[in-house]
C-alpha cells in the first residue's frame, strides 16, 4: 500500500551531463540570457527527457521571452514527471490566465496553492 509521502516522489537520477547542462542553463538564465539558457535545458533535456526541474525551468525561460503557449506546454511536461509541483502548476495557472484561459488558471493555480499546503 501506497502512503500519500511515497506518492509524492519525484526526485530521479539525473546524469551528470544534464546536471551539467542544467546548471549551464540557470546560469544563463540567472544573467538573462534565456535563449542560452534554452539551448542548455534542452541540451539537459536531450539527455533526461524526464528531468521534470529542466521541464519547468524551461517553462519560466519561456515565459520571460514571452512564448506563453511554449510555456505552457513546457510546464505541462514537468507535471508529467512530478505532478506534486505547486510551483509548476502555480507558474502554469499564471500564465493561462495572462492568455484568457481563466478557468483553467484558477485550476491550475488551485491545485499549486493545495499541493504547497499539503493538501
Amino acid at each position: 500500500m501506497h502512503t500519500k509521502q511515497q506518492d509524492r516522489r519525484s526526485v530521479i537520477s539525473i546524469t551528470q551531463n544534464a546536471d551539467y547542462y542544467f546548471r549551464r542553463a540557470s546560469e544563463s538564465a540567472h544573467k538573462g540570457d534565456y535563449l542560452h539558457a534554452l539551448e542548455y535545458f534542452d541540451r539537459a533535456l536531450a539527455t533526461d527527457p524526464h528531468f521534470a526541474g529542466a521541464w519547468h525551468e524551461k517553462g519560466n525561460c519561456l515565459d520571460e521571452l514571452g512564448r506563453c503557449e511554449e510555456a505552457v506546454t513546457s510546464y505541462d511536461e514537468a507535471i508529467r514527471h512530478d505532478p506534486y509541483n505547486a510551483e509548476t502548476w502555480f507558474n502554469k495557472g499564471l500564465i493561462l490566465k495572462r492568455i484568457g484561459r481563466e478557468d483553467e488558471a484558477f485550476s491550475c493555480i488551485n491545485r499549486g496553492i493545495d499541493l504547497a499546503l499539503g493538501r
